[in-house]
């Protein structure tokens, strides 16, 4: 009899995903209702509650699996892979390769989170065979690290799901909140500035690893992504993208319409599909990187109905507005970003999503500021730090990576938690002094 494989006993997200309901469930069953009220009426209450939850959220879930298909569609195109392979070749040492992949790779999540994980997974890849090929040591597992950075800096970025999804005009905390726009949380130059020093501190700890971790890890076992090339000339979907894009432009800066004047969700997936189609030139090419996309994409569209369904128990039950008081009686506005940032670092374990984390912790973030007089873009932005800078301990994300690079989980864990910790540490300080 073979023994257990210790991976079988590690839940999966969808596990994790469902387990969180049930928890939410049962709080509410036993914190609502009446008093007077039968075990059976307040289970009722709560399965109606559940239910009627469930597909709220139908929009959002289309926009997140939108913007990560498409990110993957551009980073397995033909020519990025060269390109990828031609900056592979430059390093002439172990610091310049992982140096190089962390920067790469932050750059391109803050671009697209989607793209940013594959790019930084092929990265990685390429840095490992580049190095091996010239006889130098190196450290695969370091390298894979650094190729995951991107996903630490994601919700800091253009495609941030939190700050895009507060600038839409009808988004589902409008009424509470207004809509904020992304020159107030993204492009402020508050975000700027603390994301640069997140950046910088990432690199530094990256290349102190380097020089005490050099020991080569060169065994790997990978599943080869293939590149998907586009046509050869520009056939009817690229001169669609080239349309969608020239479109897009005027639209931004003469429409009325703010949903069209205004980066959010929707105009970033427009701009991608746009982008997408003009890039592979012809419908065929286009269909093929999409549908490949797609498979990866699959998560996020079993999960986020359940996340609905938590924001329906959570917020037909009336348990959002126990919670906030709550979380004012034990804040000030002094901390009150700081406690936003850990919350939304510790339910990121539960929740592998920041969309979906989002719809269940955005209501009640935003009902504590408002009753401390903490600015809401401050409080997105700290939730978006939290969010993103966990995902260096949740491994759902990582797992194209570590299908790509051939590195396990065990291996990276060390320099991913060394890069939280650290990063931990700068985002405390620095929301704390700046509020």
């Amino acid at each position: 009899m073979n023994p257990p494989n210790k991976q079988q006993f590690f839940p999966t997200p969808f596990v994790l995903v469902i387990g969180l309901t049930i928890f939410c469930f049962s709080w509410v069953v036993i914190s609502d209702g009446e008093p007077n009220q039968t075990f059976g009426e307040k289970l009722f209450s709560a399965l109606d509650y559940w239910q009627s939850g469930f597909f709220t959220l139908l929009g959002f879930t289309v926009q997140m699996m939108m913007i990560l298909v498409f990110g993957y569609a551009l980073a397995i195109v033909k020519p990025v892979n060269k390109v990828l392979k031609t900056i592979a070749s430059i390093p002439k040492n172990s610091t310049q390769a992982v140096f190089s992949t962390g920067l790469i790779t932050m750059l391109a999540g803050l671009f697209n989170w989607g793209f940013g994980l594959i790019i930084g997974a092929l990265l990685a890849r390429y840095m490992s065979l580049a190095l091996d090929e010239k006889g130098l040591k190196f450290n695969t597992a370091l390298l894979a690290s650094a190729g995951y950075l991107g996903m630490a800096v994601w919700h800091g970025g253009l495609s941030g799901s939190a700050p895009l999804k507060v600038a839409e005009p009808n988004h589902f905390l409008v009424d509470q909140i207004g809509v904020i726009g992304m020159d107030q949380t993204v492009l402020s130059i508050y975000n700027i500035g603390v994301t640069t020093g997140l950046i910088i501190v990432f690199l530094g700890v990256l290349l102190i690893c380097d020089h005490f971790f050099t020991a080569a890890l060169r065994e790997t076992k990978t599943k080869p992504m293939k590149s998907i090339k586009p046509g050869k000339t520009y056939q009817l979907g690229g001169v669609l993208g080239g349309g969608m894009l020239l479109i897009l432009g005027v639209n931004y800066f003469l429409s009325a319409n703010p949903e069209n004047s205004s980066i959010n969700l929707n105009l970033v997936n427009f701009f991608l599909f746009g982008l997408t189609l003009l890039v592979y030139k012809s419908f065929k090419q286009f269909t093929k990187a999409v549908t490949s996309g797609l498979k990866v994409s699959a998560d996020i569209f079993i999960q986020f109905p359940f996340y609905a369904g938590i924001l329906g128990l959570m917020t037909q039950s009336g348990l959002l507005v126990q919670l906030s008081n709550q979380i004012v009686d034990y804040s000030s506005s002094a901390n009150l970003p700081v406690f936003t940032f850990f919350s939304a670092g510790l339910v990121n374990a539960l929740i592998p999503s920041g969309g979906g984390q989002w719809a269940v912790q955005g209501p009640v973030l935003m009902e504590a500021g408002k009753a401390l007089g903490v600015s809401y873009e401050k409080l997105i932005l700290a939730f978006s730090y939290g969010d993103q800078l966990t995902n260096l301990l949740q491994p759902f994300w990582a797992l194209p990576l570590l299908s790509i690079t051939g590195v396990r989980p065990q291996d990276m864990f060390k320099y991913c938690f060394l890069l939280c910790l650290v990063g931990t540490i700068y985002l405390t300080v620095v929301l704390y002094i700046i509020h």
